[in-house]
C-alpha cells in the first residue's frame, strides 16, 4: 500500500493573514507566504476536530528551533513529508500580495520588573506621566501583517498515513475517510482575523500520488525547498526565506511573476507554472495523471 497521502485546497483571501516572525516581540514583521507548520496547522485543525482529538496537554515539547504545546501537533508534525503554499492571480485586475507593518501600543506593565514598574509610577497628568509613563507602560510596536485582498492561495501537506495511523491508533480506513472532509475545513491562516474561504470544486484528498523522482521534470506554483530542485524557467521563479517544519531558516523557490521580502505578484491561473528538475535524493509528488506537483519531499 502507498503511505503517502496528499492535502490539497484552494482557498480565497478575504483581506490577507497575520503570520510574524519567530522570536520577535517589541518588533514583529510578517512572513510573506504560510510557512510550512501553518500550513500543517491549517489542515491539522479540522482533521484533529472529526477525528475528537485533544489539542491540550498540559507539557511543552522541544521542537527544532523552537517549541511546541501541544502533543497532538507534534505528531501531525513528526508525520509530514512536506507542506507548502503558493499563489494564484484569478483575473487580470488582481494586484498582488504586499506585506506591511503598523504602528499599535501594547500592554507591557504585566512584563515589567520592580525597577521599570518604580519608573512608571508618576503623579497623574504630569510632565513625567506623558513622557516617562505612558511610553513604558504602553510602548509602542510595528505589528506586521500580508494584505493580499482578493487573492487565491495554494495549500499542500504531504503526509506518511501509515505512521499517523500509528501514533493515534486510528485506522487508516478511518483517517481516509475523515480526511476527505478534512480539506473543506480550512478556515483560517495564521492568526484568527486570517479568515479564508475553500474553493469547493479545488478541495482534494489524494490517496494515491505518484512519485516524480531525481532527474525528471514537474510543475508546480507551489514554493520548492531550494536544494531539492533546478528552476528550469529562471525568469519567474525567485528565492525566499521561510521557517521549514523544525524552525529552522531554509531557501526556497517560489513561481511568480515578481517576488521580494514585502511584494509577490503572483502567475495568472491560464498561464503554465514553471518547470522544474527533481534533484536527488528529493522526490516530487503528482496527482495521477497529471504534471504538476503538490509537493516536493526531501
Amino acid at each position: 500500500m502507498n503511505p503517502l497521502r496528499v492535502f490539497y485546497t484552494r482557498v480565497n483571501l478575504s483581506w490577507g493573514f497575520t503570520l510574524r516572525f519567530k522570536g520577535t516581540s517589541a518588533s514583529q514583521p510578517a512572513y510573506p507566504l504560510p510557512t510550512p507548520t501553518t500550513i500543517v496547522g491549517a489542515f491539522a485543525y479540522p482533521l484533529a476536530r472529526l477525528l475528537n482529538l485533544n489539542p491540550y496537554t498540559s507539557e511543552t515539547y522541544k521542537w527544532g528551533d523552537g517549541r511546541l504545546i501541544s502533543n497532538t501537533m507534534k505528531i501531525f508534525l513528526e508525520v509530514t513529508l512536506a507542506a507548502s503554499a503558493g499563489l494564484v492571480a484569478s483575473d487580470t485586475f488582481t494586484t498582488g500580495l504586499a506585506v506591511y507593518s503598523e504602528l499599535g501600543r501594547i500592554i507591557a506593565v504585566p512584563y515589567k520588573g520592580t525597577t521599570e514598574l518604580g519608573r512608571i509610577k508618576k503623579p497623574l497628568y504630569s510632565d513625567e506621566f506623558f513622557t516617562d509613563s505612558i511610553p513604558r507602560a504602553l510602548p509602542v510596536q510595528a505589528l506586521g501583517s500580508v494584505y493580499a485582498s482578493g487573492i487565491f492561495l495554494e495549500l499542500s501537506w504531504i503526509i506518511d498515513v501509515e505512521k499517523l495511523s500509528r501514533e493515534l491508533g486510528i485506522s487508516i480506513e478511518d483517517i481516509d475517510r475523515v480526511a476527505e472532509k478534512a480539506v473543506y475545513g480550512v478556515t483560517r491562516i495564521g492568526g484568527r482575523e486570517g479568515i479564508v474561504a475553500v474553493e469547493p470544486t479545488c478541495a482534494r484528498y489524494i490517496r494515491d500520488p505518484v512519485e516524480v523522482k531525481g532527474g525528471d521534470k514537474f510543475r508546480t506554483r507551489l514554493y520548492v525547498e531550494e536544494v531539492c530542485a533546478e528552476p528550469l524557467d529562471p525568469s519567474y521563479v525567485f528565492e525566499i526565506t521561510l521557517p521549514d517544519i523544525k524552525y529552522r531558516d531554509k531557501l526556497y523557490y517560489l513561481p511568480a511573476r515578481t517576488a521580494s521580502k514585502i511584494f509577490i505578484i503572483p502567475l495568472r491561473e491560464e498561464l503554465k507554472p514553471p518547470l522544474f528538475r527533481v534533484l536527488d535524493p528529493c522526490r516530487a509528488i503528482t496527482a495521477p495523471g497529471e504534471d504538476f506537483a503538490l509537493g516536493v519531499v526531501s
